[in-house]
């Protein structure tokens, strides 16, 4: 297991950590990787009944890490874009297959892939400040995480729409209106709101957890895997694109 994925036994709650604090937990496809096989591995020893997923340093996941991708210079192959690409959506679908519960613990900023990341877990829990955004329009990409799939079984088509499109942040407040989240507490109360709900999950028959799991999330795969495809297609002429690479130069020089 990498640093940059910290994984903690708490009995029978597994607390997994995004742990790349100054890039804002931004993910790499070796970061996305670990998250797929420790997930395999916490089911494997069989102890854990229900998975937390946050971020250190005070933000859960700003999306991919736009410096991996500078990485690949100026004309990526489009073979390295698919691998990569291949790479962040196998932990989205590895959170949604996952038998057990994964309970998002969002605090900071939930961007791009991050909260593509965040909508597959199974519930998410957000601190009163932390912020949503989806981030892709505003520099030239489409999502590619599941988001065009999950956030109109959310908000609806129209506010998913405008969601996507308008590159709108919305606080925890708002995330919470909108149906993003489950429930938002203050800072001084959110650490307590998210044991007492994974203590309460875990508590519960492990046979039930995971059956309740499986018949709510089992008939979204095929579709969310078809939207993974589709938008990993789109996202590789994006990617290609000047307009992309105009914006991009334009971010990161400022």
């Amino acid at each position: 297991m990498s640093e940059e994925l910290l994984s903690r036994e708490e009995g029978s709650v597994h607390r997994l950590t995004l742990n790349r604090p100054a890039r804002r937990n931004a993910l790499t496809p070796d970061l996305a990787t670990a998250i797929v096989r420790e997930l395999e591995l916490i089911e494997e020893r069989g102890a854990a009944q229900v998975v937390v997923l946050g971020g250190a340093g005070g933000h859960f996941c700003t999306g991919l890490d736009l410096h991996w991708l500078r990485s690949l210079g100026p004309l990526p192959a489009t073979g390295d874009l698919q691998r990569g690409l291949g790479d962040f959506q196998s932990a989205v679908l590895a959170v949604v297959r996952c038998p057990l519960p994964v309970v998002a613990e969002i605090r900071g900023a939930a961007a791009g892939f991050g909260l593509d990341l965040a909508l597959a877990c199974d519930i998410r829990l957000a601190e009163s400040g932390a912020t949503f955004t989806s981030a892709f329009a505003r520099v030239g990409l489409v999502p590619d995480g599941g988001s065009t799939f999950t956030l109109p079984r959310l908000l609806g088509v129209g506010q998913a729409l405008r969601f996507l499109m308008a590159g709108e942040t919305a606080s925890a407040a708002r995330a919470l209106a909108l149906g993003l989240v489950d429930e938002v507490r203050e800072e001084p109360e959110f650490d307590a709101a998210v044991s007492a709900l994974a203590k309460a999950i875990a508590a519960a028959a492990p046979s039930s957890v995971r059956a309740i799991k499986r018949l709510v999330r089992a008939p979204e795969l095929g579709a969310l895997e078809q939207a993974l495809a589709s938008e990993g297609a789109a996202q590789i002429q994006a990617l290609q694109s000047a307009e992309f690479h105009r914006r991009l130069e334009a971010f990161v020089s400022r």
